[in-house]
């Protein structure tokens, strides 16, 4: 951040402790303002991290702040329906209750809207104050979700702004249909622009490197507001802007634009949202009233292990390396089911945080299976052949770095990044004594629901067909990892064995 920027920083942090609970009244918007974009994304829900810092009533207060001085667009760049630890109950409505109390203005879809069935999401559409758009996703029919806008146009400071949504296609439920981003976002533009407006830019949900191309190959889009990361990006194309901020309103970025003589100027501004904010009054009364009703679900937060070491719960560790929190989620699994050996996708910890050493309670357990219903816990039995094709889609080109990415107890394994798809793992498959699981082997394996029942990430179970049946019944993951942790270790936890999987 700049010496500027930091300045300026600086006095926002200060203007809105001094502001914090009053009235905002935006003053008279001068000739020739700027025009301002605040930008959030990926908020799975509206209370502070662990640390204290974040909070979507903080965002409010700087959105409050910003207004005083003329009008700010707050955006959200998909993400934020599903998954949670309320969403497992409410399904979204707590958010949708949190960011109208907020002041968001405009969203788009994110992968994990689609997670909701149809009549849910529609609705959530439907009592939302802000608006929705989407050039790329609609419903399986061809047809827009009602309320859903292939693009929109607003007036800001006398100039004409175009937006348009795009969202990552992937393998969504059957009422979804999302067309190639690339062309939707290129028909978009054309409309917009056509349309008079004056500036243009994706409000979108998409990995960067598509956002990157996307800016790269559009010359009448002016800048890119983007999500799915959850880790803040500032990318440069020329001198046009791609931002993404980090999840869970860590951060958020302000994107200003300032009319030149030739045409108009870009500048941003990553604001860490720390303790130095306050919280806005009336959205941190919706937030307060749905972590109430979490209570009323779980009961009153309360410890119930304490750990001699982190449990980092970050999607760039668990979704790339053996970790100590995969290592721990799968002896529970393992043990819990007296299995063999255990697996799970690393996409079914959503907890996207680090769990510091120390007192564990029972919230923090539960948000790290935010999708109830695929983390019960299948045991079935299995070949060593079959075993080994499994752990080989765990580290196939395009499971790695995403959710098909398997922690493991009760084998070790090698790969080699370098082998192609299909063929990665070199030498045997062990058990965690060192014995060689053969082909023809037969072993109990304890699976999850996604990958084992539903064919997630892309896994194809047929041994898990009779236990999948009887899917209702079966044991919860942080029910196994609660017992693991409380009774099992006594309370105290000690870093699980590693070694199990060894990249080479």
């Amino acid at each position: 951040m700049s010496r500027s920027a930091v300045s300026a920083f600086s006095a926002l942090a200060a203007s809105l402790i001094l502001l914090s609970g009053c009235a905002v009244t935006p003053s008279p918007t001068p000739a020739n303002a700027p025009l301002r974009f605040l930008l959030i994304n990926d908020v799975y829900f509206g209370d502070t991290v662990r640390d204290g810092t974040a909070g979507l009533a903080r965002v409010a207060s700087i959105r409050d702040s910003l207004q005083r001085s003329g009008p700010v667009s707050l955006v959200l760049a998909g993400d934020f329906l599903s998954p949670s630890l309320l969403s497992k109950w409410y399904r979204g409505e707590q958010m949708r209750q949190e960011l109208n109390a907020a002041g968001v203005q405009r969203v788009t879809f994110g992968n994990h809207e689609f997670e909701l069935n149809r009549d849910t999401l529609i609705s959530r559409i439907a009592n939302s104050r802000f608006k929705w758009t989407s050039a790329n996703c609609m419903l399986s029919t061809g047809e827009p979700f009602p309320g859903v806008s292939r693009w929109d146009t607003s007036t800001i400071n006398g100039v004409k702004v175009g937006v348009f949504g795009v969202t990552i296609v992937e393998g969504y439920s059957k009422y979804v249909k999302c067309s190639n981003a690339d062309s939707a976002a290129h028909s978009a533009i054309a409309a917009l622009k056509g349309s008079g407006a004056q500036i243009i830019y994706g409000l979108t949900h998409q990995t960067k490197e598509a956002d990157s191309l996307l800016l790269m190959r559009e010359p009448d889009l002016n800048f890119i507001l983007g999500g799915h990361e959850h880790e803040w990006h500032r990318i440069l194309i020329g001198d046009r802007r791609l931002l993404k901020a980090d999840a869970n309103a860590r951060s958020a970025q302000l994107l200003t634009l300032t009319r030149a003589a030739n045409g108009w100027t870009q500048s941003d501004e990553l604001i860490r949202i720390d303790k130095r904010f306050p919280f806005q009054a009336a959205t941190q009364a919706v937030v307060s009233a749905w972590n109430d009703s979490a209570a009323k679900r779980l009961g009153r937060e309360r410890v119930v292990a304490t750990t001699e070491f982190p449990l980092d719960g970050r999607d760039a560790v668990n979704r790339t390396q053996e970790s100590p929190l995969g290592d721990l989620v799968t002896d529970a699994m393992r043990l819990g089911t007296s299995s063999d050996a255990a697996v799970m996708n690393s996409g079914t910890m959503r907890i996207d945080d680090i769990l510091a050493a120390g007192p564990i309670t029972n919230y923090q357990l539960e948000s790290i299976f935010l999708f109830s219903d695929e983390t019960r816990i299948m045991s079935f039995p299995i070949t060593g052949s079959r075993l080994r094709a499994i752990l080989e889609h765990g580290v196939a080109e395009g499971s790695v770095g995403k959710g098909p990415y398997l922690q493991v107890s009760g084998v070790k394994f090698t790969w080699d990044h370098t082998k192609p798809t299909g063929s990665r793992i070199v030498g045997d498959i062990m058990k965690s004594d060192g014995t060689v699981i053969g082909p023809n082997d037969t072993i109990k394996l304890a699976m999850n629901v996604y990958p084992a029942c539903e064919g997630g990430d892309g896994y194809v179970v047929p041994e898990a067909k009779a236990a999948c049946d009887m899917r209702d019944s079966a044991p919860r993951a942080v029910d196994l990892l609660l017992k693991r942790m409380s009774q099992d270790s006594k309370g105290r936890v000690s870093p699980p064995v590693a070694g199990r999987v060894i990249r080479q």
